[in-house]
């Protein structure tokens, strides 16, 4: 069977969301106000992303940075499984509704800086105002949620490839109801798989993840 492999990065290949740590340490007195429309219904994902970024102090970025390296912690078995994927050609990319500047910082870290990613660029404007959302040329967005990883899987299938996606969120719940063939899900996302009936593996770590993938490999 030939794949792809989608990875969610705050909650996935991290142990905790990195991004929401950002903002309760560094976003403005009234961040929080979003969370609550966000969970009153008033806000879809985007709508919330776009309030919290832009609540984020535009001369820290350095500070912030530092602070997402101090508090990652690579979920295990990480390694393994790229080398696992590289062995078989199984392309693989990280796709994330974080920021950019601490996915890139935290990849490079870890001796990954080849590994292919897609994220929110949170464009600094100089003024003191925090940061405005950007994609890069190409990337799909959407209106919801942000990025669309529905259109990220879709860009994987070349070959007949089939799509094994792994995440934990609520950002998570389209494309592993829409575009992936496979779902290794835990956290929130392992609850909606329940609640809808759709079928999955659980992971707590990317061994698990490296098991599903080998007996998939095998079929």
């Amino acid at each position: 069977m030939k794949l792809a492999l989608i990875l969610d990065f705050d909650g996935t290949i991290t142990t905790k969301d990195i991004g929401v740590e950002i903002i309760k340490k560094y976003a403005g007195p009234d961040w929080d106000v979003g969370l609550r429309l966000w969970q009153a219904g008033e806000f879809d994902q985007r709508q919330l992303m776009e309030w919290e970024f832009a609540r984020l102090p535009s001369d820290r970025l350095p500070e912030m940075r530092e602070f997402a390296l101090n508090e990652a912690i690579i979920r295990p078995g990480l390694n393994g499984l790229l080398e696992l994927c590289q062995s078989n050609d199984v392309p693989v990319e990280v796709v994330s509704n974080g920021m950019m500047f601490y996915i890139e910082a935290v990849l490079g870290r870890e001796r990954l800086p080849d590994l292919a990613f897609v994220a929110p660029t949170p464009t600094l404007n100089g003024i003191g105002n925090g940061p405005v959302v950007s994609f890069a040329e190409g990337v799909e967005t959407c209106e919801i949620t942000g990025l669309c990883k529905c259109a990220r899987a879709r860009r994987l299938r070349f070959g007949d490839r089939k799509i094994v996606f792994v995440g934990d969120g609520i950002s998570d719940f389209c494309v592993a109801e829409e575009e992936a063939d496979f779902i290794i899900a835990r956290s929130s996302l392992r609850d909606h798989c329940v609640k809808n009936g759709l079928t999955h593996n659980q992971f707590e770590d990317f061994d698990d993840v490296s098991r599903v993938l080998n007996s998939l490999l095998a079929e």
